[in-house]
């Protein structure tokens, strides 16, 4: 899917939901700008937090309050793909 398409469907959405209700506007709302951030979040500082399912689905369903955690857990070594207990012999 090309940026383009991501584009078009958020523009879609910010456009037809404020007239379908205020409380799956803001949930919807919270999400896309919760990926967003933790996008230019990862480009910008690279801090390295992985896209996997389950990020994907944080953030999907707590928005911006699963980046600022991600981003906590990510600064003191959690989830950072660096394992100590793991043999490295």
């Amino acid at each position: 899917m090309s940026v383009l398409t991501v584009v078009l469907i958020a523009l879609i959405f910010v456009l037809v939901l404020p007239l379908t209700g205020g409380l799956l506007y803001s949930l919807l709302l919270n999400t896309i700008v919760g990926f967003i951030v933790i996008f230019l979040v990862n480009a910008i500082f690279g801090l390295g937090i992985r896209y996997d399912l389950l990020v994907l689905i944080f953030v999907a369903i707590f928005g911006l309050l699963a980046v600022a955690i991600l981003i906590i857990l990510n600064l003191f070594g959690v989830g950072s793909g660096n394992r100590p207990y793991r043999n490295r012999g």
